[in-house]
């Protein structure tokens, strides 16, 4: 079986990842990658073979790939991934879908229109440890689930390398507001959120630090969600994230700060990734490599994605509402994302 061309659409942190991943995958070949950079973009193209367009109508002119994986900024997510959706190719789009829930519906109408198959890079979906939390419930492991919180910190850096273009609860917090609804087995409906801004305007971002909500949930649940671009650049570890269900027969508890390997180096502990995306015996594995392997499986066998798009909606809407809540300082509604 000939395997599938996937194009990159954007070279920049994740685009690279991608881009090492695609390489090692037996099913699939980097055959395009697409960037506004030149400099960039052949240098990316270069290395893997690969051929640079400047723009996706240029790589759709000249039929380039046979599927797409976008990994621009969430604000440029919308008319990128409209136009190859209705050109009917597949595209993966790196989480959250988009910056809006109008967007993602935008994105989510594309997808009817041409034909094409929309999947939505929720990494956690293919973390072993959130998987395993997410059956543990739903097989009745814990009971009837009561409350449940999830949330992450990550180093200042991020916050200052994003520098204002995206919500630290779009570019972070959208993975826990998928995990606590996946794994809890219930929706949120309405959210109270309140934000701190002291670091990231000290050091001239015009972002908040962090973001705290307090939700109510489908099935009768409270839930708390957290997450912060506020940790020290010197922390071992730069995800310092943990999930949790109370149930009335059980608990599920995920603590994922430490991925299990240790390095003590120049007097300075670090916690290396083990899981997301590290680099073993010189090729990107983990749940990186199993996100693109599931993609390309599941278009070319036509078997439903591991995350639906009413899913991805739903956490998007759920972000949308607490910006709104962080704004308005009063609860507010969760908006239909059924469509």
């Amino acid at each position: 079986m000939s395997r599938m061309r996937l194009a990159i659409v954007g070279a920049g942190f994740m685009g690279q990842f991608h881009a090492q991943a695609i390489a090692g995958l037996e099913t699939a070949t980097l055959s395009a990658v697409v960037d506004l950079s030149a400099e960039l973009g052949r240098k990316t193209a270069d290395q893997y073979g690969a051929r640079h367009f400047a723009d996706i109508d240029a790589a759709l002119a000249a039929d380039a790939a046979d599927a797409y994986v976008v990994a621009l900024p969430d604000t440029l997510h919308q008319d990128v991934t409209c136009a190859l959706l209705e050109a009917g190719k597949p595209v993966l789009v790196e989480k959250p879908m988009a910056h809006t829930l109008e967007a993602a519906q935008a994105m989510a109408a594309a997808e009817k229109k041409g034909g094409g198959r929309l999947l939505v890079a929720h990494i956690l979906r293919f973390d072993p440890r959130y998987a395993q939390a997410a059956e543990a419930v739903r097989a009745g492991k814990i009971g009837d689930p009561i409350h449940a919180s999830s949330g992450r910190f990550t180093v200042r850096d991020i916050g200052t390398r994003m520098n204002g273009s995206s919500s630290v609860c779009f570019y972070l917090g959208v993975h826990d507001v998928d995990a606590l609804q996946w794994i809890s087995g219930a929706d949120v409906t309405r959210v109270y959120s309140r934000a701190v801004s002291k670091l990231m305007p000290s050091l001239g971002v015009r972002s908040e630090d962090a973001i705290f909500t307090t939700c109510e949930m489908s099935n009768g649940m409270v839930g708390q969600l957290y997450f912060g671009w506020s940790l020290p650049s010197d922390i071992p570890t730069g995800i310092w994230a943990r999930t949790e269900v109370i149930g009335t027969k059980g608990v599920v508890d995920l603590d994922v700060r430490d991925h299990g390997l240790r390095v003590l180096s120049s007097g300075a502990w670090s916690l290396p990734d083990g899981l997301h995306w590290p680099t073993v015996n010189g090729r990107i594995m983990g749940d990186l490599y199993e996100e693109l392997r599931h993609f390309v499986q599941a278009v070319r066998e036509d078997k439903p994605f591991v995350i639906s798009l009413p899913e991805a909606l739903r956490a998007v809407a759920v972000n949308d509402a607490i910006r709104r809540s962080v704004a308005s300082g009063q609860p507010e509604a969760v908006a239909d994302w059924r469509g």
